[in-house]
């Protein structure tokens, strides 16, 4: 297994987001893909492991994009592991836009400016499936590390199915609503929802305060003007 990758690491991450320090490893498999994995504490062996598959998204993470719950996330799982004391969350850096590349990335995004949601953006960019993520890579992440079993925080069913078939048991699943819905994010998070399956998220598909904020979200917000709170960096 190990001749799949090379592994440097660790090295001590202080995180201003996490509010704890954090050991830092880089996986570089052959398929050319990354993955930074973040530990705390002794994970190994253990089968009730706090983890996070988190894929990256280079307009949330870095520059702060309202338009989904990405960023969100991925500081709440931070700090959910260094709360616990233990746990892993593995950063899959070359899973921008659920598996494509940075400038299909900016592409797909050009098709929601014109008032298309993520869905029907991706399909008219080419792309069939509406994700093409495959979390192999990861597994063979968890099973360097001895990882038994986790409870997993997503809201993806799929990340679930996949670490399940992968041998590594799902011992519970934390849904993780990071942000309130808003006209910026609810284009995104709507059809996250009723499309991709992330059953998790709390708000209800009909109510029909949610579809007008979808509709208002999809149409304009998401790609408007943003006047709303700024994050305290």
């Amino acid at each position: 297994m190990k001749g799949q990758f090379e592994k440097i690491g660790p090295m001590k991450l202080p995180s201003r987001i996490a509010g704890g320090t954090l050991d830092l490893y880089l996986y570089t498999f052959k398929s050319g893909d990354n993955y930074f994995a973040l530990k705390r504490g002794d994970i190994e062996g253990k089968d009730d492991v706090l983890f996070r598959i988190n894929s990256n998204c280079v307009w949330a993470d870095v520059f702060g994009s309202a338009r989904c719950d990405c960023a969100e996330q991925l500081h709440e799982a931070m700090r959910r592991i260094v709360k616990e004391g233990e746990g892993l969350m593995i950063h899959a850096y070359n899973q921008d836009g659920r598996g494509i590349s940075l400038q299909d990335h900016v592409k797909v995004y050009m098709e929601q400016d014109k008032g298309y949601d993520t869905i029907e953006a991706d399909k008219r960019c080419g792309f069939k499936k509406p994700d093409r993520r495959n979390y192999d890579e990861v597994i063979q992440i968890l099973k360097d590390f001895n990882v038994k079993g986790v409870r997993v925080l997503t809201n993806n069913p799929h990340k679930i199915s996949s670490i399940s078939e992968g041998g590594i048991k799902v011992k519970e699943v934390i849904p993780i609503e990071a942000v309130e819905v808003d006209k910026y994010n609810m284009a995104q998070l709507y059809m996250k929802k009723k499309t991709l399956d992330h059953d998790f998220y709390s708000f209800d598909l009909e109510d029909p305060k949610i579809k007008k904020l979808f509709e208002e979200s999809l149409k304009k917000w998401s790609h408007g003007e943003y006047d709303s709170y700024q994050w305290k960096c």
